[in-house]
């Protein structure tokens, strides 16, 4: 279900100062209305950060903590949840200052609403309570806050606390005879009940949320209602009915392409259709959960993209103002230059035709010879073509089966309740998808005998910073590679390297409310020799660490592959892990 955080957003988002013409306030209030109007929500960002400069500037409170409110929204509609949630908290400390109930009101609202989206359910809570210290006018802000707690107390199993606050906004929805948000509240508390087994109470509430649903076109509550209650019929070991209701989510997020919910529903069905021992449906939809997970991690990288362009396109805005008045400037030399450089080019054409005259018989007889000799290349093309074609289809099905051994070992993996071993099946996936990606590569590029380290390595990184995703530790990582391609053999080690040293990093190293940095280079010092560095700044090597008596067979490999790609490794505390191999190729 949705939470309810974007609730009167107009209020939260109106300077608190009133504006006079051709003033610095002026300009605020026009960069300010630009981020919020602006159609291109990627350039919306940067009259965003125009506003909140003018802001500090002023030192004025209220303009800062709008400033700050319209940066975050902006990254939130560009999907940075992470810089939305960071400039949403910097806000906070200058919206205590204002002590205005509406805004603070709003601005815990919109901060418990990232928090539920990061899946934080812990502090969403606290600040929607907080949203409820503060009185306001707005009775749907109160019925809308009470029905976020209690749909986050019913997603962490805390059913007594979610039908609290459940019927508290029930009373107060019946009370206002505010009905607007009638189905989520359905919705919730049906779904309470069909997790306490009381059937008849869920199945008159759901009945009533779904119609609703339906008559107001939100699919999107529709499918999660299915979805939830496909999930609790699962854990009550009613196997059919979860398939049927999972089908019917499934059904419905495919037709509105809902790809974060096709993901989760796919899951599902591969463990009830793993249940019924239906196992090509089950690795059927166990595909289809890969490819949707490859999409939604997908979407931080395009989210950055967007970002980068949107300051692209103010600046080449600007550009064009600046560059559309030179030329003003310049029509008139431009108009005597051009009558000069006419004469010139008349002589020019004159001499030009001579010399084209004499070149035209050099030409007759230089056709002839380069027929002949485009007619022995192309016979010498078509067959490097079809070699090269060859080489492609060899790569592609080798990448083809690898993912299909690692979608065997995830249907495996989720028949095994044991943490520590589905930790190991996940590395072991993490390995098979790094050597994967090479022939991946290979297949859709240029050239099948190399690889670009960087875009590869990248790619890898990537990978695992996705799959060890943790709103309470968020970790940044730099990679520093320049215009070195590898051959497959030795990409794949130091793939395979980067893989373990990086997952060891993300499984051990960081800790929470710390700036966590990991740094990743490849560097060619010289036309045959490299240099491979891997360095976090986390709690560093236990003292007396020695990798050749290590017990962890991520680093016996890492030491392995060292020795194969007749490398040389060091390792050192400063701070945190660093892992240095010099290699000769």
């Amino acid at each position: 279900m949705k939470l309810f955080y974007f609730l009167f957003v107009s209020l939260l988002f109106i300077p608190f100062t009133t504006f006079s013409q051709n003033t610095p306030q002026d300009n605020f209030a026009e960069f300010y209305k630009k981020a919020y109007s602006e159609a291109n929500s990627e350039i919306r960002l940067q009259y965003a950060f125009k506003a909140l400069e003018i802001a500090n500037k002023l030192q004025n409170d209220s303009l800062t903590a709008s400033g700050l409110v319209a940066v975050s929204n902006c990254y939130r509609v560009l999907g940075n949840l992470t810089l939305a949630l960071e400039f949403a908290l910097k806000a906070e400390p200058y919206f205590k200052k204002i002590n205005t109930e509406d805004g603070n009101v709003m601005l815990n609202l919109y901060i418990a609403g990232i928090y539920g989206v990061l899946k934080n359910n812990k502090l969403a809570i606290e600040y929607y309570k907080k949203s409820l210290q503060y009185k306001t006018k707005y009775a749907n802000i109160t019925i809308a806050n009470l029905l976020n707690i209690g749909e986050l107390f019913r997603k962490d199993y805390q059913y007594d606390s979610a039908l609290y606050y459940l019927k508290s906004s029930e009373e107060i929805s019946t009370k206002e005879s505010s009905f607007e948000y009638n189905a989520y509240l359905y919705s919730n508390l049906g779904l309470v009940y069909a997790a306490q087994n009381k059937k008849i109470l869920t199945d008159s509430l759901l009945t009533k949320a779904i119609e609703l649903f339906i008559a107001a076109n939100d699919y999107k509550a529709l499918t999660q209602t299915y979805f939830e209650l496909a999930k609790i019929e699962y854990e009550h070991k009613n196997t059919t009915i979860a398939y049927q209701l999972a089908n019917k989510a499934y059904a419905t997020a495919d037709t509105n392409q809902y790809i974060l919910e096709l993901k989760d529903i796919s899951q599902l069905l591969a463990q009830i259709s793993e249940d019924r021992q239906e196992f090509v449906q089950a690795y059927k939809y166990l595909k289809s959960y890969n490819l949707f997970k490859e999409a939604v991690a997908s979407d931080s990288i395009l989210s950055k993209l967007s970002e980068m362009r949107a300051e692209f396109e103010i600046q080449r805005k600007e550009e064009e103002v600046i560059y559309f008045k030179k030329i003003s400037k310049a029509r008139t030399t431009i108009a005597f230059i051009s009558l000069i450089g006419l004469g010139f080019i008349l002589m020019l054409v004159v001499f030009l035709l001579r010399v084209i005259k004499q070149r035209k018989q050099a030409n007759i007889q230089l056709a002839i010879f380069n027929s002949e000799l485009q007619n022995k290349n192309l016979i010498i093309n078509r067959a490097l073509e079809e070699k090269e074609v060859l080489i492609k289809e060899i790569h592609h099905r080798v990448k083809n089966n690898l993912q299909i051994i690692s979608s065997i070992i995830n249907l495996q993996s989720m028949r095994i309740k044991n943490k520590a071993v589905n930790e190991i099946f996940d590395e072991m996936q993490r390995r098979i998808l790094a050597i994967s990606s090479i022939h991946q590569k290979l297949y859709q590029s240029e050239s099948v005998a190399s690889i670009n380290m960087d875009e590869y390595l990248t790619e890898v990184v990537e990978s695992i910073h996705t799959a060890f995703s943790n709103p309470q530790i968020i970790v940044a990582y730099e990679i520093e590679i320049k215009n070195v391609s590898m051959d497959i053999d030795a990409a794949i080690s130091i793939g395979l390297i980067v893989n373990e040293l990086t997952t060891n990093a993300y499984k051990y190293a960081f800790t929470e409310n710390l700036y966590n940095l990991l740094t990743i280079k490849l560097l060619n010092t010289s036309e045959n020799h490299f240099v491979l560095e891997v360095h976090d700044n986390g709690k560093g090597l236990p003292e007396g660490f020695n990798l050749s008596k290590s017990n962890s067979l991520g680093l016996r490999m890492v030491s392995l592959l060292t020795r194969q790609l007749n490398g040389i490794i060091s390792i050192s505390n400063s701070p945190g892990a660093k892992f240095t191999i010099s290699l000769e190729r």
